[in-house]
């Protein structure tokens, strides 16, 4: 009679293993056939050029560093510096600590210590903001979010928001403040 318990328990063990392999079999993880996202590239102390399409300079564009996100296409760049070029008497020069170009735009969006200034001046005209939008396709550069600075020799304006056409010079101000500095 122990000969029979013991046949019957390694039957039922043999069952349990059986069963138990079969589970583990079926719930083996899905392996994916699609490849891990590839990483962006960067550029360090990079200056891109970008032209008219007579071959004429439009903008050229110099950053410590330039990375591209590979998830959206979007860039993203640091210690930003670019001279705008409209026509030979049309130039303009732009700083900022950082800057953001969505993927699929001609957007270039703006951070920190942002100034633009017309190139050819000797006057001493700039305008000063936090935050800045320029958009290529347009010709046109537009506050965001936050108040700037207008400062054309002894005069200064601080304004909540711009809108200025850097193909014709013209600027469009809200909410303006003015005060008059002697030197």
């Amino acid at each position: 009679m122990s000969w029979r318990w013991i046949s019957l328990a390694a039957l039922l063990a043999a069952l349990v293993i059986g069963y138990g392999a079969l589970v583990e079999r079926r719930t083996a993880p899905v392996t994916s056939s699609e490849a891990p996202p590839q990483p962006g590239y960067y550029l360090k102390d990079a200056i891109i050029t970008e032209t008219h399409a007579d071959g004429s300079m439009k903008m050229q564009l110099a950053a410590r560093r330039i990375e591209q996100q590979p998830q959206d296409g979007s860039f993203i760049l640091s210690a930003v510096h670019a001279d705008y070029f409209q026509a030979p008497e049309r130039e303009w020069t732009l700083s900022a600590r950082s800057g953001f170009i969505p993927g699929d735009s001609r957007v270039l969006n703006l951070q920190g210590d942002v100034e633009l200034r017309p190139a050819n001046t000797a006057g001493g005209a700039f305008l000063r903001t936090e935050t800045m939008a320029i958009d290529t396709e347009k010709n046109i550069a537009y506050s965001t979010d936050s108040p700037v600075t207008i400062r054309f020799g002894q005069h200064a304006m601080i304004v909540n928001s711009f809108t200025a056409d850097l193909s014709t010079e013209k600027i469009r101000l809200e909410a303006a403040k003015g005060r008059y500095e002697p030197q």
